[in-house]
């Protein structure tokens, strides 16, 4: 009898309803059209995201500060060095300035500039003896950054098309020194501390935000209002816990990269690691200010890609700052990735030490007192003792 009743009782196994499918839709849907915020961020990064990566990536890498000497003299009425530097003038892939090749080459050492050239004072007279069919081969010096291959291809590429236009295809002799003891990377060379600045940034701004957003959701921190803690000491609860989450990321992120991938670092290991570690410390920071304004995990997420992506199209994680569009460099000077790829680099593959990187240094650490400020203000808005 029991059997019978259990059997009666059964569900049965409905046939697929269209209708039934529309209603989990509409309801997902309305899910989203209540939460305003999510809804706002979801429209607001694809458009963020196509509009930076579309002025970033408009063109090749221009307008690369370089540092010129002519020396040419007059020789039987021409000076072919005037003639070479009026081409680099109207190329828009290098900025020249005017100043001695010595002076040049200290500003490159310095990351000012990326190339020193010097146009001998025997140039003209050398290619006019050469056309002569005497032995003579004419020389033209480049003393050339090259630990970004992207930057010194561009440099390369209009002194060859000024040297071709201006003299033809000739028997000049380029010579080239390189920059920074004759350091020449690779692209994943130059990549990966760049790579290593935009996973601290990613990294820790997704894990810091969902964790102390959890805690809302969880009711962690009701619970926690009704204690006699103070809002300051909430937060720099947050801050140490994510440090030491973010000092084993660190740890593994660079391990990972110099010996899976081979990075080299020619400077001081322990600099490159307070470097990375006060980088950190700046987006812990910011992840818990920017978790004051999620009121859910999706939210949380979101704020993930609203902040890495702009970091990766203008902070030079994909081309050099000095590629993007004159315009729009300033706007590199306030997103952190570009002072973290240049501590890492300028460690790594430069060999800097402190007395090069000292701004860098400096304004990373003022990032970490804004955003810590910025924290503050905003919990003891929300966390009221």
């Amino acid at each position: 009898m029991n059997k019978k009743k259990e059997m009666e009782f059964k569900p049965k196994n409905p046939s697929f309803s269209l209708q039934r499918t529309l209603a989990i839709a509409f309801k997902t849907i309305n899910q989203f059209r209540r939460d305003r915020r999510t809804l706002a961020l979801l429209t607001i990064v694809p458009v963020i995201t196509m509009l930076v990566f579309g002025l970033a990536l408009s063109g090749e890498v221009n307008n690369v500060p370089i540092i010129i000497e002519n020396s040419d003299v007059l020789y039987s009425g021409i000076n072919l060095g005037s003639n070479i530097t009026t081409v680099l003038e109207g190329d828009n892939r290098v900025t020249i300035t005017y100043d001695t090749y010595v002076n040049g080459i200290d500003l490159v050492e310095k990351g000012k500039s990326y190339a020193s050239i010097l146009i001998p004072t025997n140039f003209s007279q050398s290619i006019v003896q050469m056309l002569a069919f005497q032995n003579v081969t004419p020389s033209f010096y480049v003393y050339i950054d090259a630990t970004n291959p992207t930057v010194r291809a561009s440099v390369l590429g209009a002194v060859r098309e000024a040297l071709e236009e201006s003299i033809g295809d000739k028997g000049i002799n380029l010579v080239q020194t390189l920059a920074h003891d004759g350091a020449e990377f690779t692209g994943l060379d130059v990549g990966i501390p760049a790579i290593i600045a935009f996973e601290l940034i990613f990294l820790l701004v997704i894990v810091g935000v969902i964790t102390v957003t959890r805690e809302k959701i969880q009711g962690t921190q009701d619970r926690l209002f009704a204690t006699p803690l103070k809002s300051s000491e909430r937060l720099l609860g947050y801050v140490i816990g994510l440090l030491l989450i973010a000092t084993i990321m660190v740890a593994l992120i660079l391990i990972f990269g110099i010996f899976v991938f081979g990075a080299k670092v020619r400077g001081n290991a322990f600099l490159l690691i307070f470097a990375a570690l006060l980088f950190g410390l700046a987006h812990v920071f910011m992840s818990v200010f920017l978790a004051n304004f999620a009121q859910n995990e999706l939210q949380a997420i979101q704020f993930a890609p609203l902040t890495a992506i702009p970091s990766m199209a203008l902070g030079g994680l994909l081309i050099p700052v000095v590629g993007l569009p004159v315009w729009l460099q300033p706007v590199s000077y306030i997103v952190p990735l570009t002072y973290g790829i240049n501590l890492f680099e300028g460690i790594m593959l430069k060999g800097w030490g402190f007395k090069e990187l000292w701004v860098d240094f400096l304004v990373v650490a003022g990032m970490c007192l804004i955003f810590f400020v910025l924290a503050v203000l905003s919990v003891r808005n929300r966390m009221r003792d």
